[in-house]
């Protein structure tokens, strides 16, 4: 794994408070209440873990309040093409 020490500095929370305050929507099951960052393009596989272009609003261990899963946590370390679609409720927009 690599030294993601730098992801713990002072700069860095800050940054990642003011995404999160901005987007709180989870780009995995569309549900508000996102609470961590996922990294688009994972670190593991080359993503830049401070680029703000990789990041986007994830549900964490706190899970979504709406559908009850850890959306981050289901994505793993897989690009957003390779994860699975997760089944949210129905759509509530769709016409009659």
């Amino acid at each position: 794994m690599a030294d993601r020490s730098d992801l713990t500095t002072y700069q860095y929370r800050k940054a990642r408070a003011a995404f999160l305050a901005a987007n709180d929507v989870c780009h995995l099951c569309g549900h508000a209440q996102a609470d961590v960052i996922d990294h688009r393009i994972p670190v593991s596989r080359g993503g830049d873990p401070r680029d703000q272009d990789n990041w986007a609003p994830a549900h964490g261990v706190n899970r979504c309040p709406t559908c009850g899963r850890n959306c981050n946590g289901e994505k793993s370390d897989k690009p957003l093409a390779q994860a699975a679609t997760l089944n949210t409720s129905r759509d509530w927009y769709a016409g009659p």
